[in-house]
């Protein structure tokens, strides 16, 4: 899961990011008609959306963010690869943390379990 290539990953999604951003704006540019009334009606300018220029727009913005986030997981997949070795804050990886149920089936709060699921003090009655 920790591996140093997907520093070249991060890479690759914050240039697409980049790149869909900056073509949102664009679209979102092409979105706006400008409508120039005659002068009967008092020579005024009507301004006009349009729908797919916005969706548009607003789809490359959403993916661009949906990249910058995960490139920012990749980013951080990828630095911890290079410590990989190290021990972490908690200990090795091989014990079991405090909380964790371990493989033998006993747990801190409820003392050891019997094969069938139930503590040796549980009522068997219904």
């Amino acid at each position: 899961m920790h591996q140093p290539w997907r520093l070249v990953v991060f890479g690759v999604e914050v240039l697409l990011a980049a790149v869909l951003i900056a073509l949102a704006f664009p679209a979102w540019e092409n979105s706006v008609v400008r409508i120039e009334l005659p002068d009967a009606s008092g020579g005024t300018v009507v301004s006009r959306m349009l729908g797919s220029w916005v969706a548009l727009a607003v789809l490359a913005v959403t993916v661009g963010g949906l990249l910058l986030i995960d490139a920012l997981r990749h980013l951080a997949l990828g630095v911890r690869a290079g410590r990989s070795g190290k021990p972490t804050r908690g200990g090795s990886e091989s014990e079991p943390r405090s909380g964790d149920t371990p493989a033998s089936g006993r747990t801190a709060e409820s003392g050891t379990t019997s094969d069938s699921g139930e503590t040796p003090d549980s009522d068997s009655r219904s």
